[in-house]
C-alpha cells in the first residue's frame, strides 16, 4: 500500500458497541480526510504535526490525544475494534502494521481529542475554537481527562470514595490525600478485625496491549507527582479495569444550558497552572498489584489476579478463600509474592488489598501456557461481550479469542461450558428457565387466547416441586393461517444440545408459495412412542377447528412411534392420510442392500406419477432379486430388493398411488430446512429458546405480509411457485397436438411429439376429462395445477388455463395465511403467577461432560451422492483416510504418521 487514507474524528467521544468494539458518536461529530504517502518517514510528532495543520490547531498552545480504532477480531460477518491511544512511535509503527494486515479496510479511523498544553493550559480552558473548520466547535479534554467508552465495559475503574474531594494541591496539598488514604484504610489494619457488605455491581474485563505504566499507591507522595501522566494512562486503559458502574440513580441526569453558557467570551485567555486531578486507587490490566487497591467484591479481585497471572505467565495458590477474606500466593515456595484482600467496613463493604508482597522473583520459563488459572466462571465473564452480541458463535472461533486475548491454550471443554454460563448469565439460569417457561407461555395466552399449550409432568422427590416431560404451544397466528394453507403437514424432531438433552418437535406445514409455515413445537426428553403420541394428540386438539373436512395428509419418516400414534388416531375425528419421506424410505433400502443402482429405482419408484412407470421400474427390481437368488453366495442370494418394496402400502410411498393428497410433496425437507433456522435456538436455556422462536415468528408473518402486498400490487395473481409450474407446462403443451373427443362433456386426447432426448420419452397418448379435473398423466390431480396436456387443450378451446389452477395458490390464500398478527404481550413485570408447584427440569436429563454433538450423526441418507468422496491425505486414492492408508507404515499406535 503507497498510501493510506486516515479518517479523522472529533466533536464526539468513543463509545462500546456490542457487535463492533468501539464506534465514535456525538451530536457534534464532525471528519476529515488526510492521506499519508511517504509512510517509511511517519512518526508520531510529523503525525500530530500533519493532524493539527488539517484541524488548523495552533502547535504552541495545544496538543492532541489519538485514538486508533485498530481491528481486534475478524469474523465472517464483521470486524470487532478496540481503541488503542498512539502514545509513541513504536504505536505509529503498530498502527500501520494492522492497517497492512486488514487490506478489507479500505481506510484507518483516529479519534482526536484536543489538550492544552501543560506548560500554558489550565483547568478553565475548556474548549477551542477551529479557524479553519468554518469556526466549527472542537470539544477539548482536560489535560488530565481520559477515554470514556459509554456505555462502560469495564469491570472497571473505581475511584476510592473519600468524605472530601480536595480541588487543588496548594490548598490541601499531597499529604491531606495520605491521610484521606490512611483514615479509611489502616496501614497495619488487624485482619480479623474486620466487617464486610455486599454491593451489586457490573463487572467485565477488557484489553490493553500498549499499557506499559506500574503504580505503587503506597508512595502517595509520588503519585501525585506525576498524576496527570499517570490517569491519562490508565484511563485509556478504561476497557480492561476492575472495579464498578455506580448506581445511576444516585447521579444527577444533566440539563443542557443555553447557548449563552457557552458562547465565547474568553478569546486568547490561557491559565498556565496545571489541572488537578483527584485521586484514583483502581487497578487496571498492566500494572502490579500494590497495597490500598479498591474493588467492588471479592470476584473482582479474583478476575484482577487471573489476569495478571495471565499476563505475567505465573500460577498461584489460593491459601484461604471465604465471604470475609481472599488470601492467593505463588505457586513456586521460592517466590514470596502475595496478595490479601478483605472487605471494608469503612468503604460501605469495598473489598480493599490490605496486604502485598511482591512482585514476583521467580522465573516465568518452564510454565504452561494451558490456562489453568482461568476457570470457565472467570472465560463466561469474558465471553460475555461475544456471547450477547452472537450467541451461535462458534467454540473454536471463541477458542482463538481467548488465545489471543491472554496467550494461552484453553481446552474445548472449558470454553464451551463458559459459553454455557455466558448465556445463563444473558438469558437466565438453565433451572429456572424452567420455572419462567410457564409463565412465558401464559404471558402469550394472555396476549392471545387462540394459542394452544400444554404442559406434562411428573411428581418430584421434594414436596411443593414438578418434574418436567414435555411442553407443546402453538401460536394463535400459527394456527389460523393453517387454515388457510394446503392440508399437508410434515413432522419430524431434532436435537438440543444445551445443558440439558431433550428433542424439539416440529409441526411444519406450507403455504400458497411452498414455503414453509411453522405450524406446532414440543420439547420431549426423546422421540419415543409416547411422546409422538402425546405431541399428535396436542395437535389434533390445536387444529380441529381450521381441518377441512378432506381431512388431512401427515408425512414423517417410518418411525416406529408415529407410525402407532397415527394408527390410533380416532375414528370420530376427521381422516388422516399417513405418508411417508421417500428419502427416509430409500435411504433405508440403500442400507439394506448398499447398491447405488438400487438405490435409484426406488426413488424412481417414489416420484413416479403413473402406474406404468412405476411397474416398469418394479420389474426392474424382479429381474435383480431373480438374479441375486441364483448367485452361489449367500449373502448376495438372500437379497430381495422387491419384495422388501413391494411389502410397504405403496399408497404410503409412491406418488402415483398418493390420491393427490400429498400435493406432490415427497420429503419432510421443510420441517428438517426448518430445523437449521432453529439451530442457534437449540442450544439455549429452554425459555430463551421459546422466547427466539417467538421472535422469529414475529418477523417472519411480518416479512411475508409485506412481500406478499407488493405482489398483489403488481397484478399477480398466483404465488410464483404456481406460476413457474404453469409456464413450465404452458411452453410444453404447445407443441402437444389435440384431439377433441366430446366437446360438450370437455373429452380430448392429447397426443405428445417424440423427445429423442429422453428414453421413453414423448410420443404418448393421454386422456383429458376438463369437468372432471382428470389428466391419466397424473399430474393435475398431484399437485392441482394443470398439466401440459390441459393446457394444451385450452389454448385449443381458447381458455384461460389458469382457472383450473387450484385456489390454495392464489395469492389471496397466501395473505390470509399470515393475516392473523401477533400480539404484543404484557410487560413482565404484568405477567400472571402460576399457581402450583415449581417446575424443574429432569436431572436425568442432564448432559453429560464431554464435548457435546452440536449435530445429529449423520447417517447414509445425509451424504449426496453428488459429494465427493473422501480421499487420503497421504495418496490422495478415494475409499480410505490417512490413518487407513496402506501406503503408510505405522511403528505403533501413538507414532506419526509421515508422509
Amino acid at each position: 500500500m503507497s498510501s493510506i487514507d486516515l479518517y479523522l474524528y472529533y466533536g464526539g467521544e468513543p463509545c462500546s458497541d456490542v457487535t463492533y468494539g468501539v464506534i465514535y458518536e456525538g451530536p457534534g461529530k464532525k471528519l476529515e480526510i488526510i492521506q499519508l504517502k511517504k509512510r517509511r518517514e511517519i512518526n508520531l510528532k510529523k503525525l500530530k504535526k500533519k493532524i493539527m495543520k488539517e484541524l488548523d490547531l495552533d502547535r504552541r498552545l495545544h496538543d492532541i490525544k489519538i485514538i486508533y480504532r485498530a481491528p481486534h477480531a475478524v469474523f465472517s460477518d464483521r470486524i470487532v475494534f478496540t481503541p488503542i491511544e498512539i502514545k509513541g512511535d513504536k504505536h505509529v509503527k503498530i498502527m500501520l502494521e494492522r492497517i497492512d494486515s486488514t487490506p478489507q479496510l479500505k481506510a484507518a479511523e483516529l479519534y482526536i481529542s484536543v489538550e492544552p498544553r501543560k506548560e500554558v493550559g489550565g483547568e478553565d480552558v475548556q474548549q477551542t475554537t477551529l479557524e479553519g473548520g468554518g469556526g466549527e466547535e472542537f470539544q477539548s479534554l482536560h489535560a488530565g481527562s481520559h477515554l470514556t467508552l459509554t456505555p462502560c465495559t469495564t469491570a472497571g475503574v473505581y475511584t476510592l470514595p473519600c468524605q472530601e474531594t480536595p480541588t487543588s494541591t496548594a490548598v490541601c496539598g499531597s499529604s491531606y490525600q495520605q491521610e484521606c488514604i490512611q483514615s479509611l484504610l489502616g496501614e497495619d489494619e488487624d485482619e480479623d478485625d474486620v466487617d464486610y457488605g455486599r454491593d451489586e455491581y457490573e463487572e467485565m474485563i477488557g484489553r490493553d496491549d500498549f499499557y506499559e505504566d506500574t503504580i505503587n499507591y503506597e508512595n502517595v507522595d509520588n503519585i501525585m507527582d506525576d498524576h496527570d501522566d499517570d490517569v491519562v494512562d490508565d484511563q485509556d486503559n478504561i476497557g480492561d479495569g476492575i472495579g464498578v458502574q455506580p448506581d445511576t440513580t444516585t447521579v444527577p441526569t444533566y440539563e443542557a444550558h443555553g447557548p449563552s453558557f457557552h458562547a465565547n467570551t474568553w478569546d486568547n485567555i490561557v491559565d498556565p497552572s496545571n489541572v488537578e486531578i483527584p485521586f484514583s486507587s483502581s487497578w487496571v490490566r498492566g500494572m502490579n498489584f500494590s497495597k490500598g487497591l479498591i474493588f467492588p467484591n471479592k470476584e473482582a479481585v479474583k478476575q484482577a489476579i487471573i489476569i495478571y497471572s495471565m499476563d505475567n505467565n505465573k500460577n498461584y495458590i489460593t491459601e484461604l478463600s471465604n465471604q470475609r477474606r481472599l488470601c492467593v500466593k505463588c505457586a513456586n515456595e521460592s517466590c514470596a509474592w502475595k496478595v490479601r484482600a478483605f472487605p471494608q467496613r469503612k468503604l460501605n463493604g469495598l473489598w480493599a488489598v490490605t496486604v502485598y508482597g511482591g512482585p514476583h522473583t521467580c522465573p516465568s520459563v518452564g510454565v504452561n501456557k494451558d490456562g489453568r488459572m482461568m476457570d470457565s466462571n472467570f472465560l463466561a465473564k469474558e465471553l460475555h461481550t461475544y456471547v450477547l452480541a452472537d450467541h451461535t458463535s462458534k467454540i473454536k472461533d471463541l477458542q482463538n479469542l481467548m488465545k489471543e486475548r491472554f496467550k494461552h491454550e484453553i481446552s474445548y471443554y472449558k470454553i464451551w461450558d463458559a459459553k454455557q454460563k455466558a448465556i445463563a448469565n444473558i438469558y437466565g439460569n438453565w433451572e429456572e428457565s424452567y420455572q419462567k417457561l410457564q409463565k412465558l407461555l401464559l404471558a402469550y395466552k394472555d396476549s392471545d387466547p387462540g394459542t394452544q399449550v400444554s404442559f406434562r409432568s411428573i411428581n418430584g422427590n421434594i414436596p411443593g416441586t414438578i418434574i418436567f416431560k414435555y411442553v407443546f404451544w402453538a401460536f394463535a397466528p400459527s394456527i389460523a393461517g393453517f387454515a388457510h394453507c394446503r392440508p399437508l403437514i410434515s413432522i419430524d424432531g431434532t436435537h438440543l444440545y444445551g445443558k440439558y438433552k431433550g428433542k424439539l418437535l416440529i409441526a411444519m406445514a406450507t403455504d400458497a408459495n411452498n414455503e414453509i409455515f411453522p405450524l406446532a413445537f414440543a420439547v420431549v426428553d426423546d422421540e419415543t412412542g409416547a411422546s409422538w403420541e402425546w405431541f399428535l394428540s396436542c395437535l389434533r386438539t390445536a387444529i380441529k377447528d381450521v381441518v377441512p373436512d378432506s381431512g388431512i395428509c401427515i408425512i414423517s419418516d417410518r418411525h416406529r412411534g408415529i407410525i402407532s400414534s397415527i394408527a390410533q388416531w380416532p375414528n370420530d375425528y376427521v381422516k388422516v392420510y399417513h405418508r411417508y419421506c421417500i428419502r427416509h424410505v430409500a435411504s433405508n433400502f440403500n442400507t439394506q442392500f448398499n447398491d447405488k443402482f438400487l438405490k435409484s429405482l426406488a426413488l424412481k419408484a417414489g416420484y413416479a406419477h403413473q402406474d406404468r412407470k412405476l411397474e416398469k421400474i418394479l420389474d426392474c427390481l424382479k429381474e435383480a432379486e431373480l438374479k441375486f437368488s441364483k448367485d452361489p453366495n449367500p449373502n448376495i442370494a438372500k437379497k430381495k430388493p422387491y419384495s422388501y418394496l413391494i411389502k410397504e402400502d405403496l399408497e404410503k410411498w409412491t406418488l402415483s398411488h398418493d390420491g393427490g393428497h400429498r400435493y406432490g410433496a415427497m420429503t419432510t425437507n421443510m420441517s428438517e430446512c426448518f430445523n437449521g433456522v432453529l439451530k442457534g435456538a437449540r442450544g439455549l436455556p429452554i425459555s430463551a429458546m421459546v422466547d427466539y422462536i417467538w421472535c422469529k415468528l414475529v418477523s417472519y408473518f411480518n416479512d411475508r405480509r409485506t412481500k406478499i402486498l407488493g405482489d398483489i400490487e403488481h397484478g399477480q395473481e398466483f404465488s410464483k411457485h404456481a406460476m413457474d409450474l404453469y409456464e413450465a407446462n404452458y411452453e410444453k403443451g404447445t407443441r402437444h397436438y389435440v384431439r377433441p373427443f366430446n366437446h360438450q362433456n370437455g373429452v380430448y386426447q392429447v397426443c405428445t411429439p417424440h423427445n429423442p432426448h429422453r428414453s421413453d420419452g414423448g410420443d404418448h397418448s393421454h386422456e383429458v376429462r376438463l369437468l372432471e379435473n382428470t389428466c391419466t398423466c397424473g399430474k393435475w390431480e398431484i399437485y392441482k395445477i394443470p398439466c401440459s396436456h390441459v393446457i394444451a387443450v385450452c389454448i385449443r378451446e381458447h381458455v384461460n388455463g389458469m382457472r383450473y389452477i387450484d385456489p390454495c395458490y392464489t395469492l389471496q390464500q397466501r395473505l390470509a395465511t399470515y393475516s392473523h398478527e401477533f400480539c404484543v404481550p404484557k410487560d413482565k413485570s404484568l405477567w400472571r403467577e402460576v399457581a402450583g408447584p415449581k417446575l424443574y427440569p429432569d436431572p436425568e436429563m442432564l448432559r453429560e461432560k464431554g464435548r457435546p454433538m452440536s449435530t445429529r450423526i449423520r447417517n447414509e441418507m445425509d451424504w449426496r451422492e453428488s459429494q465427493p468422496k473422501p480421499k487420503c491425505g497421504v495418496c490422495h486414492a478415494e475409499g480410505h483416510n490417512r490413518r487407513r492408508c496402506p501406503n503408510v507404515i505405522h511403528a505403533s499406535t501413538s507414532s506419526h504418521v509421515s508422509n
